[in-house]
């Protein structure tokens, strides 16, 4: 009996723990990709987190004292609808480039830094950062019954607010390094397809976690691959090859 106020804790505890899991709109991860940057081999730990209804994604990376990355996207949700709220993205070393929005609903203002150039747009919720459109793409997923076929974004970024649309291709079985994912492929819509091209495929069974994009540019393949994460306190694991 002296046992009991212990276990109902405990009991209680979990349950508080289990709701607050299912509320959240968004499964919360941390993950590891390789890519190149500047010819340079470079691991990005992204990261989101969310306290009191405010999510925070991160992404960044180093190399020596060559290259350091880091991105950082605050926003919340509403219903289906991630709501921005603050973006910055500061890239240094080899190059400098910094990267920042300001989503102030009260002002009724969206500003954009790019080239170091302020430009202000009325506010929209609907209106995304670069990180952000990310998550906003895997939220739509997430409460979909099937893949859209189509899934367009509102996107700022600098004196531009541009409607992108990303197109199904297929589910497609991928390799990687944490074994076989099921995953589903689609390919960002642009007006010089021949010049340019921008994929991306999402784990199905993990809550559509990004597991690798693929941007080429000019003859130039940028590619971002998973190596190894955590979804809701989860390891990613796949099928064996």
């Amino acid at each position: 009996m002296k046992l009991w106020p212990v276990t109902g804790l405990l009991i209680g505890a979990l349950l508080v723990a289990e709701s607050a899991f299912a509320d959240s709109a968004l499964s919360l991860y941390t993950a590891e990709y390789t890519t190149k940057m500047s010819g340079l081999g470079v691991t990005l730990t992204r990261t989101l987190t969310e306290e009191d209804g405010r999510y925070h994604l991160t992404q960044g990376g180093k190399k020596a004292f060559m290259i350091k990355l880091r991105e950082d996207s605050h926003f919340s949700v509403e219903g289906d609808q991630i709501v921005g709220e603050r973006f910055v993205y500061q890239l240094s070393g080899v190059s400098n480039r910094r990267r920042e929005v300001l989503f102030d609903e009260e002002a009724g203002t969206i500003r954009s830094l790019r080239k170091k150039e302020w430009t202000e747009h009325p506010w929209s919720s609907e209106v995304l950062d670069r990180l952000s459109q990310q998550e906003q793409m895997r939220l739509k997923l997430l409460l979909a019954e099937t893949p859209p076929a189509r899934i367009s974004l509102s996107i700022v970024d600098g004196p531009r607010v541009k409607l992108k649309h990303f197109d199904l291709i297929e589910t497609a079985v991928v390799e990687t390094p944490v074994g076989t994912l099921n995953t589903v492929h689609y390919r960002l819509i642009h007006e010089e397809p021949d010049e340019r091209s921008s994929d991306t495929w999402l784990a199905v069974d993990h809550d559509f976690l990004m597991v690798r994009t693929e941007h080429v540019e000019k003859g130039s393949e940028t590619v971002v691959q998973l190596e190894s994460a955590t979804v809701g306190g989860r390891a990613v694991t796949g099928r064996a090859p």
